[in-house]
């Protein structure tokens, strides 16, 4: 839940709209394209090793078959590999799990899953202690996703949000590492597909967005009003309430972001004109970021995704998630231009939909959203200075940690063109000013 700002609940993937959701998903890891096929069989199992988590094995999938294929028999062939190129994969690795399935008649079913797991660094396992948003993605998806579902169903329109999910059980008693992932049927069986994440979203791409977002956030004021408070586990703060570890892991974050960015602003067009406002903006970001990411009861609260860039749509915005989604998601032809129209585009949806719904509190107005945004702005910071450097750059084979690539998404001519449009932009909107 989110003070149209916060909480960080993902699912992954989306499914179908109007009638479907066009070419996007939740986390655009669904790909169909000629490069992803079923593997041809070399034998009942295959797995990448390289990427692929050694504790993944065929038999903790036979009770998810068991319980969703009434036809099953046996696994004929098991195939796992990474669902992304290499250099795609960052807070998580999304892996594509392919199974011939030989039913009791003897012929063979081809099915697909997605698997969201962690990467196994010490860093990761660390800050999973403290947040863990695997329980709280799970528990959207068994929670929330088939209420925000039936309330437009009892209106007469059929909206998913999400592919269907599916839970280990027994294969969870003797693998405890397995309560730290997330599988779902693949939608890229049925043609959904990444978007190019170096063009970034057209107009028309970018309003679909928006529409299904006020869809979303529409269900999820109203699930409120129909079902009564979320849990804590969508309302408590996103890294935990200890502040000390709090401001500690956001420090760990962001602080080799800001130095490299500070290292090369000097670089960017005027770049030096900045220098002091974002060096003292910096100095008390992680403090600001924990402030605005408490729950507010007395705003008008929604869902959050927490984490929306081109390679995460889309869902549960507030205005932290509207800035995120337009800095980082949007053609920088329209990004800064049509930046007031988004927000209205979104803000008339969103509207639309809460009375569709028979949503009967206080429904925020246009001035009361960009007042909202003004007071997130910190937002349109981190996702310009640390999202949107990654969004442009190239796919490579350094980690996230590594210096080499944290100096590449500073350094690579698309970046550069995107943030010396978008500094004065944030500047002339005040966000930059610590006053």
């Amino acid at each position: 839940m989110s003070a149209m700002g916060q909480k960080s609940s993902k699912p992954r993937h989306c499914s179908e709209l109007e009638p479907k959701l066009n070419r996007h998903s939740f986390d655009m890891n669904t790909i169909k394209d000629k490069d992803i096929k079923l593997s041809p069989k070399q034998g009942p199992v295959h797995v990448d090793s390289q990427l692929v988590p050694e504790w993944i094995h065929k038999s903790q999938f036979i009770e998810v078959l068991k319980e969703n294929e009434p036809g099953f028999s046996r696994i004929e062939n098991f195939f796992v590999k990474p669902a992304l190129r290499a250099g795609e994969n960052y807070s998580s690795l999304m892996l594509r799990v392919t199974i011939d399935v030989e039913l009791i008649d003897k012929t063979i079913k081809p099915m697909s899953f997605m698997m969201k797991v962690p990467h196994e660094s010490a860093k990761m396992q660390q800050m999973l202690k403290t947040v863990n948003f695997f329980t709280v993605e799970n528990a959207t998806y068994t929670e929330l996703i088939s209420k925000f579902e039936n309330l437009y169903k009892t209106k007469g329109m059929n909206i998913s949000f999400a592919p269907r999910t599916y839970k280990f059980k027994e294969s969870l008693k003797k693998e405890p590492k397995l309560a730290n992932s997330v599988l779902m049927y693949d939608l890229g069986q049925d043609g959904y597909r990444n978007v190019n994440r170096l063009e970034c979203l057209n107009m028309e791409e970018t309003k679909f967005v928006l529409r299904k977002l006020a869809q979303y956030h529409a269900a999820g004021a109203h699930c409120r009003i129909i079902h009564g408070p979320y849990s804590d586990v969508f309302t408590q703060p996103t890294f935990g309430s200890n502040k000390e570890r709090a401001l500690s892991i956001l420090n760990g974050i962001m602080g080799p972001f800001k130095k490299m960015f500070l290292d090369n602003l000097n670089d960017f067009k005027n770049g030096d004109k900045y220098y002091d406002k974002f060096e003292r903006l910096f100095s008390t970001l992680s403090q600001q970021f924990l402030k605005l990411s408490t729950y507010d009861p007395n705003e008008f609260n929604v869902i959050n995704h927490g984490d929306c860039w081109i390679k995460n749509l889309l869902f549960k915005f507030g205005p932290k998630d509207l800035l995120n989604f337009i800095m980082t998601s949007v053609h920088i032809d329209y990004k800064l231009k049509e930046f007031d129209f988004f927000i209205k585009y979104y803000h008339d949806h969103l509207i639309d939909h809460l009375q569709l719904l028979g949503y009967e509190e206080r429904k925020p107005t246009l001035r009361e959203l960009h007042s909202q945004l003004y007071k997130y702005g910190i937002w349109a910071i981190t996702a310009a200075v640390m999202v949107l450097p990654i969004v442009l750059l190239d796919p490579n084979e350094e980690t996230l940690e590594s210096p080499k690539f944290k100096n590449m998404l500073y350094t690579n001519s698309r970046y550069k063109a995107h943030i010396n449009k978008i500094l004065p932009w944030l500047d002339n909107r005040g966000l930059l000013d610590t006053d």
